[in-house]
């Protein structure tokens, strides 16, 4: 017992010999708010070695961000002597909360230690004139955005809002007249002053639009702005069944799109001539696979299917011809076939390649 206990003692006293001799009076610093636009910000954190040799600060780094840097006393500190360092945060271009960890190491007792420093806080960035806030412009209108796209589901409908900003010298009047049977407007103000802003309140719904995958939208506004006085917003979405409802035990049967190869390349070949290839889907899951829609990215590529229902364990081919009149250099199709398949209602189809023209005589 006197063994151990002469063990326990002097494990202590070691630990207590090699322990670390900076004694920090904070590891982290907060400075709240930063203005961007104030400049550098500093803090300093203090300490104290309370160790009986001297301590040498070797090196302190943060890889959180190239925005720190730092100043400290090269030299080193003696024993009970007080210290501290130097901490700059570089604001510019940055915004938001941080919050960065810092490594200061020392040579002390023969060896090298870490200590591990913080400084956190937000920036707050240099106010957006309205041309930044604004950064889309038609006529003299300028819009946040003029396009809007959504990920929905074919009974959902979702409600958003428009805004722009007059920077006409003259008041600008908005009005509207047939919307798409699907896009509803709840509210749109009806003038701006020179520099006002303005907003449109929507509504798009999925199930009046009737349609799957990729569908797309635009309507008017209508101004009094002699340089373009019809304004335009465009709407688009990938519309799908509605997962969010279904069951288990729906989840457990379900159908589930797979093909084994979903790229086609061509290689190099002559324009001018129809490129075919085949591509094959299979139902591998539990109940029957709808095909929704198939949709091409270009009127130039046509895809033939033999049916739309595919019982459980059912191939098909998928038929597809690349019309390649008038087209040169590398050519990227795609085939997007919409599905009741929960885990990926869409299975996008690959054609790609390079075409050259044709030799002449």
């Amino acid at each position: 017992m006197k063994k151990i206990v002469i063990s326990i003692c002097l494990l202590f006293f070691i630990s207590s010999f090699y322990a670390q001799g900076l004694k920090f009076v904070e590891t982290t610093h907060e400075f709240y708010h930063i203005q961007e636009t104030a400049g550098k910000a500093a803090c300093q954190f203090l300490f104290t070695n309370t160790s009986s040799d001297d301590i040498k600060i070797s090196q302190i780094n943060s890889t959180a961000c190239p925005c720190l840097s730092f100043d400290w006393k090269k030299s080193a500190v003696q024993p009970n002597e007080k210290g501290n360092i130097h901490v700059y945060v570089d604001p510019s271009n940055r915004k938001g909360m941080f919050a960065f960890p810092i490594q200061v190491t020392t040579e002390e007792n023969g060896k090298t230690e870490t200590y591990n420093l913080m400084v956190k806080g937000y920036i707050v960035p240099i106010p957006k004139t309205k041309q930044e806030e604004y950064g889309m412009k038609e006529g003299n209108l300028r819009y946040k955005t003029n396009q809007k796209r959504y990920i929905m589901h074919r009974e959902e409908i979702v409600y958003d809002t428009l805004h722009f900003y007059n920077e006409w010298d003259s008041v600008m009047t908005f009005s509207y007249q047939s919307l798409p049977a699907n896009i509803k407007i709840s509210y749109l103000t009806p003038s701006l002053k020179p520099k006002g802003e303005g907003i449109l309140c929507f509504s798009y719904d999925a199930s009046i639009k009737n349609d799957w995958g990729n569908v797309f939208d635009r309507f008017f506004m209508y101004t009094n702005d002699p340089d373009r006085p019809r304004k335009t917003f465009y709407i688009s979405a990938e519309v799908y069944d509605n997962f969010k409802v279904w069951t288990p035990e729906q989840r457990e049967n379900a159908p589930h799109i797979f093909t084994e190869k979903d790229e086609y390349n061509f290689g190099t070949d002559t324009s001018g001539k129809d490129i075919k290839c085949t591509f094959t889907i299979k139902n591998t899951g539990k109940s029957t696979l709808m095909i929704r829609k198939v949709k091409t990215s270009c009127g130039c590529t046509t895809p033939t299917l033999i049916k739309t229902e595919l019982a459980p364990g059912e191939s098909i081919p998928v038929d597809a011809l690349f019309r390649t009149f008038g087209k040169t250099g590398s050519q990227y199709r795609t085939i997007d076939i919409i599905t009741n398949d929960p885990d990926q209602p869409k299975l996008t189809l690959q054609i790609r390649g390079n075409l050259i023209e044709v030799p002449k005589k």
